[in-house]
């Protein structure tokens, strides 16, 4: 027969065993279940930066689309402008005459470009017109006024572009 201390070891062994074993289930269906979330988030995180990925893709597509637009018009109207300058510019010659318009002092003063030099003073108005050879005709300033108009259009309609893209943007 088996002593009774022999019967509680092999009893206090056999339920150490039996906890070991339902500890270790326990464990390796924990670290299952762990698993089966860590890929569950892994799934979604990746999902989340597919769907990020894709609408900034979209994002992207349509900002360029309407660039391309934006540019499109642009070309389109400073050849319009260029087109009109050109018509201007030989309207002009035909028919401006070429004569004096303005004085050598009055050139230099529209010649001046920096900003820190004093502009030239004009002669006064009753002296005798210089012998200076700069000065500028009616064609000269007809033609400065048309180049001026089309630099004018030319900006507006950047900032119209410029615009235009960005109330596509908005409207998003």
């Amino acid at each position: 027969m088996i002593p009774q201390t022999i019967k509680d070891g092999i009893k206090d062994a056999g339920l150490i065993l039996l906890a070991a074993l339902g500890f270790i289930t326990g464990w390796t269906a924990e670290s299952w279940r762990s698993e089966a979330q860590i890929s569950t988030l892994k799934s979604t995180y990746a999902n989340s930066q597919r769907v990020a990925s894709e609408q900034s893709v979209k994002r992207l597509d349509e900002a360029n689309q309407r660039a391309d637009i934006a540019l499109a018009a642009l070309q389109n109207r400073e050849q319009v402008f260029l087109q009109l300058t050109q018509e201007k510019d030989r309207e002009l010659r035909r028919l401006t005459t070429g004569s004096r318009c303005l004085g050598s002092a009055a050139v230099r003063v529209l010649n001046s470009t920096s900003t820190n030099q004093p502009l030239p003073m004009p002669e006064a108005t009753s002296q005798p017109v210089s012998t200076d050879t700069a000065f500028a005709t009616d064609t000269d300033v007809g033609i400065w006024i048309n180049n001026t108009q089309q630099a004018y259009e030319s900006c507006r309609g950047r900032i119209q572009a410029i615009a235009d893209y960005f109330a596509g943007e908005a409207k998003r």
